[in-house]
């Protein structure tokens, strides 16, 4: 049977428990009690909010801009597309660069039975890399012994031989493992190529694509070379010094038509070569200046030094006579002129008709 506490006991003892707790202050005790407020209704958070209808345009809305629809079109999907198309436009360039060389005896058909890889006309430049090393031994040995002295075509030949040797291996390494890019590269970067891998056709475009890039250079650093010009030290000579003003390495790279890719003192370096190698041209020129030349030597010859070729076709005797005003004006660099002075000379020279 439950027994039953009285009243008065049992508020007095649950009293005690509510106040066991001291307070800080005294006036605490007395304040009154906070007044009951009733709970605050949390706002109810929309997770999903429904769509927001548009409203009605007062005017009809214009159609999309042509430039919006093209660039609507752009997709990753059409780029991928176009580049493909670029590949293979390429691809069938190589192909008919190669069948208008071989229908004109300039390129031997590869023989019945041939591999995949013999069949390939750039295999075939690479084996005349290789095979050519022995006509240069010979050519060397008969200098050595002291026979006829070097010939500008014999000297020319053993300079390309040893860039393409420079440029053999990495072209090996893309033929095998990228075989789908040369004709990409043959467009966009023909300086990679050995001489031997490059069609007549290839080097017409090449040729055109640095005329442009030159003719481009001519009219953008214009005011470099009229800088250069003025810093000529004596009169008629320009010191490699001078290619520390901004911009000029650059420029006369490109006026020179080489690589402007690299810093500053990667595209004086190249300068220096091409100077170095003007100057053992001219002296086998010099040595020899009834010496025949075709057309496209003579064009050659124009091009490694900046002399413009008019845009109307020359005949030999016109190239031949802009040529003999490089070599009336470096004749006097004889043995008594220092290397410098004379790279000087013709620093200034190819700036003489640019500034």
């Amino acid at each position: 049977m439950l027994r039953t506490l009285p009243t008065r006991r049992l508020l007095t003892h649950t009293s005690i428990r509510l106040y066991s707790i001291p307070s800080t202050t005294q006036a605490h005790h007395n304040a009154p009690p906070p007044p009951h407020l009733p709970p605050t209704k949390k706002p109810k958070l929309d997770l999903r909010p429904a769509p927001v209808k548009p409203t009605k345009p007062t005017t009809p809305l214009p159609s999309a801009s042509p430039i919006l629809k093209q660039q609507q079109k752009s997709t990753p999907a059409s780029s991928s597309k176009s580049s493909t198309t670029g590949l293979a436009e390429a691809k069938q360039q190589t192909i008919n660069d190669i069948s208008d060389a071989e229908s004109h005896g300039i390129l031997k058909p590869p023989p019945e039975g041939a591999d995949w890889f013999r069949r390939k006309f750039y295999f075939r430049g690479v084996k005349l890399i290789w095979s050519r090393r022995g006509d240069i031994a010979i050519i060397n040995a008969r200098v050595k012994a002291g026979g006829a002295p070097l010939t500008r075509a014999e000297w020319r030949l053993i300079q390309t031989q040893k860039d393409d040797i420079n440029k053999v291996i990495p072209f090996l390494i893309i033929a095998l493992l990228l075989e789908e890019v040369i004709p990409l590269i043959a467009i966009y970067a023909p300086f990679m190529l050995p001489s031997t891998c490059i069609l007549p056709s290839q080097l017409e475009r090449i040729e055109a694509k640095r005329a442009e890039k030159t003719l481009a250079f001519k009219t953008q650093y214009k005011h470099v070379y009229a800088a250069l010009r003025r810093a000529e030290n004596p009169r008629g000579f320009i010191p490699l010094a001078n290619l520390s003003l901004s911009g000029a390495p650059t420029a006369v790279c490109g006026l020179l038509g080489l690589s402007t890719l690299g810093p500053d003192f990667m595209r004086i370096r190249r300068i220096k070569h091409r100077l170095e190698f003007l100057l053992k041209d001219d002296s086998l020129l010099l040595a020899d200046p009834a010496a025949p030349m075709s057309h496209r030597e003579l064009k050659q010859a124009l091009e490694e030094r900046a002399i413009s070729a008019s845009t109307q076709p020359l005949s030999n005797s016109d190239l031949r006579a802009r040529l003999s005003w490089w070599l009336d004006a470096v004749a006097s660099d004889t043995d008594s002129v220092s290397q410098d002075d004379a790279m000087a000379r013709r620093l200034a020279l190819v700036l003489s008709k640019h500034a």
